[in-house]
């Protein structure tokens, strides 16, 4: 995610982690990221638990004020379909690459402090509206780390749907070329292994709080 003539001691950790989430292997790209990921999203919900009003973020949350689907089915086929427009906005952001890094992943990273302040904050759709407490029991019982590791294992088995490509920096004046068509692309055995199970996980994700929004909702 850095120029690859990075300096110092920053620019080197960059350097580093950049070799990582775009490795060869599809497995150590996605640990890299999510590493990254869950590390921002870790950040974003301790600093606004601590320092954001509570329920602060709940008008800025688009399933905040949704109204119960009226069945388990009916409300995890909303979540899921939500969910999937979402992963497949990242997926077509992934056809951007600059330098070495596809946009999806920017995605993914500038996503994951907003759904921690979420967190922090207090400002999911169900539930008290109380602040979560961040702990690591908090992470097995809710579903949206499974979410998020759902939208990253998508993101990074499609990081080949490359269509335009910005070669060099800096990156704020570069211009992106065309350098490749959707009928170039192709999928590994790991990537569409990857893929299938990043859509299962998410399907998982979602029927597990469509549960939790059934009992709230009663």
């Amino acid at each position: 995610m850095a120029p690859e003539h990075a300096t110092g001691p920053v620019g080197r950790l960059a350097t580093r982690l950049g070799r990582y989430i775009n490795h060869d292997d599809v497995f150590v790209r996605f640990v890299a990221l999510w590493l990254v990921v869950a590390g921002v999203f870790t950040t974003a919900w301790v600093l606004s638990y601590l320092f954001l009003p509570q329920g602060i973020l709940r008008g800025g949350n688009p399933t905040a004020s949704r109204a119960y689907a009226g069945s388990v089915s009916r409300e995890f086929l909303t979540l899921f379909g939500w969910n999937v427009a979402i992963s497949l906005v990242a997926v077509a952001a992934n056809t951007f690459r600059s330098v070495h890094t596809p946009l999806g992943y920017v995605v993914q990273v500038v996503q994951a402090p907003r759904y921690g302040a979420v967190w922090g904050t207090g400002s999911l759709a169900i539930g008290t509206g109380e602040r979560i407490v961040p702990s690591l029991a908090v992470l097995v019982e809710r579903s949206g780390p499974m979410e998020i590791t759902a939208m990253v294992a998508i993101v990074v088995a499609t990081r080949g749907v490359m269509v335009w490509h910005q070669k060099s920096g800096p990156r704020w004046k570069e211009e992106f070329e065309r350098v490749r068509s959707p009928r170039d692309w192709s999928l590994t055995r790991g990537e569409w292994a990857l893929l299938v199970g990043g859509y299962l996980l998410l399907a998982i994700a979602c029927y597990r709080e469509a549960v939790a929004i059934a009992l709230v909702a009663g």
